[in-house]
């Protein structure tokens, strides 16, 4: 009877995590097609940087690792497109204060849902309610936050496909090792990050 349960305990385990497997991928090519982002730029004039932008994201594979700062020159990148393309306005704020011994690297696009999300669902056009973006930490953990204000048009602020693929990445690449807290009030919506490398 035992060696029966073992079995359907076995089989549920390699379900599991072929299941993680498959929203570690999704979610890198989430991050790496941004469908926010491309919608935009097809209904907008040309913008020469977001092709050369994109070139680069098509260059990375899904389950390679690059340098902390590749991530970071990639999101800077990102967020100069952003800029361009937003005829209201875009507001953020930025604060990075990760401080690593060591060169430490992550996997490719790991940053990006969090923002995507913000950028594609929160309001962010006023300088009084920017998307705020924390970064910090060392060689050892990292904790990462982005804030938007609401919109109030959407139903969940995180009950998007960015998001819940994410979710599976994360487990999938950090099982036991990382925390993600979603949260929001009348006001403003938080999702803060922390990995244990």
């Amino acid at each position: 009877m035992s060696s029966i349960i073992d079995r359907i305990l076995r089989k549920k385990s390699v379900r599991n995590e072929a299941a993680l497997a498959l929203s570690d991928r999704l979610s890198f090519g989430n991050s790496q097609i941004d469908h926010f982002l491309m919608e935009t730029i097809l209904g907008e004039e040309a913008v020469p940087e977001y092709r050369l932008f994109q070139k680069k994201l098509l260059l990375l594979q899904p389950g390679t690792c690059h340098a902390m700062k590749v991530e970071l020159d990639l999101l800077n990148q990102y967020f100069e497109i952003v800029k361009r393309l937003m005829p209201a306005g875009f507001s953020l704020k930025w604060e990075n204060r990760f401080q690593p011994e060591n060169e430490v690297t992550v996997p490719a696009l790991l940053l990006f849902p969090m923002i995507q999300n913000a950028v594609a669902n929160g309001y962010h056009s006023m300088s009084s309610h920017p998307i705020r973006i924390r970064l910090s930490g060392s060689s050892k953990i990292m904790l990462f936050e982005v804030s938007h204000r609401m919109n109030h048009y959407l139903d969940g602020q995180f009950k998007h496909t960015l998001i819940a693929d994410f979710q599976g990445r994360l487990e999938y690449l950090f099982p036991e090792r990382h925390s993600l807290l979603l949260n929001s009030n009348s006001n403003t919506c938080r999702a803060t990050l922390s990995i244990r490398f």
